[in-house]
This record gives structure tokens, C-alpha cells and sequence, in this order.
């Protein structure tokens, strides 16, 4: 008796095994796999170097653009189509944000605003070849700042700035730093 229990057992779990097993392999053929996801993230300091090479290309164009055109007063000069451009992009609910920044505005609203911006500008007038890294907690939240040295890079830059009425400075020269591009990205979204 118990070996036909045994046998019926047997036979039953091969009667329902070998079908599932069966249609599973099936399954495994034709169904699509998936790549697995790699886990991927992007540090903030690689993220706002990359943004500042767009911002800075956009910013050179513009300027060799612009002073072709230099009779036509109508068009924004390269500093003012910096902040236009920053302007819009703050409209449109990002968690980025970039402005220019001087320890020398000839504009107040272009001074710095918070202690990074200082510390920053201070520290890239002193190395012109590097850029001020720090996080800082604003409104609440907390922000990967960078600040890059802004070096006057066509003639129209220092003819602005050395002739403006309100600037600071009269004899800036190409190369020069003149202030700096700040690029923020929040660190909590």
C-alpha cells in the first residue's frame, strides 16, 4: 500500500513538474531579459564642470559674434546675455543655476551674495587656473557650489569694463580676472 501511494505520489509530481518545468524554460526563450540597471551617479563636481565648459562655449561664440556686429547697439553685450540667459533658465524649474560675480561689479546686483560667493572669488582672483568648490545650505537646502575664475577673453570685454563709468577698475587686459561664474546645483531634490 505504501509503495502505491509512493508511485501515485511519483506520478502526480511528474505529471505537474514536468509541464511547469517545461513551460517555464518556454517562457524564459521568448520572454525578453532585461539588462540589469547599473547603479549610476553623477558627482556634483563632474556635473558643474560639464555645465560650466557649455556655459563658457555659449558665452565665447557669443562674445566673437556679438563684436562682429559691434555698430549694432541694439544687441545685448556678452555680459548681459550671461544673465539673460541664466535668467530664462531659472524660469524653467531646474535645480541649476549660474550668474557672474565680481569682487568689482560695475553693477551692485552682481556682487557677491553669500560667503561661498566670497570665498570663491577671493580664492580664484589668487589662482586663475583653478575653480572654488564647496557645498552651502540655502533656503534650507543644500547646494554643490562652484565658482570659476571669468577672465576677460575678447578685446570687447576690456573695452567695456575699462570704459564704463561705474567700473571699479579702468585698466583691465585680456586675460585678466575679472570676476567669476558661479554654477550651483542642488544636492537634494
Amino acid at each position: 500500500m505504501k509503495n502505491q501511494s509512493l508511485r501515485r505520489l511519483v506520478a502526480w509530481t511528474i505529471l505537474i513538474l514536468f509541464p511547469l518545468a517545461g513551460w517555464v524554460g518556454f517562457a524564459q526563450k521568448t520572454e525578453p531579459r532585461t539588462k540589469r540597471k547599473l547603479a549610476v551617479s553623477i558627482k556634483p563636481k563632474d556635473l558643474v564642470d560639464a555645465l560650466r565648459a557649455v556655459i563658457t562655449s555659449q558665452r565665447e561664440v557669443y562674445s566673437q559674434q556679438i563684436t562682429a556686429r559691434s555698430t549694432d547697439k541694439s544687441l545685448a553685450n556678452p555680459c548681459e546675455m550671461f544673465r539673460l540667459s541664466s535668467e530664462k533658465t531659472a524660469t524653467k524649474g531646474v535645480e541649476i543655476s549660474y550668474v557672474l560675480r565680481s569682487v568689482r561689479p560695475i553693477r551692485q546686483r552682481n556682487a557677491p551674495e553669500t560667503d561661498v560667493e566670497k570665498k570663491g572669488l577671493e580664492f580664484v582672483s589668487k589662482r586663475p587656473d583653478e575653480a572654488y568648490y564647496a557645498d552651502e545650505l540655502l533656503g534650507g537646502r543644500w547646494y554643490f557650489t562652484a565658482v570659476y575664475p571669468d577672465a576677460a577673453i575678447h578685446p570687447s570685454c576690456v573695452n567695456c569694463h575699462n570704459q564704463h563709468p561705474a567700473s571699479p577698475k579702468k585698466d583691465h587686459r585680456i586675460g585678466d580676472v575679472m570676476g567669476g561664474v558661479i554654477v550651483r546645483v542642488a544636492l537634494e531634490l
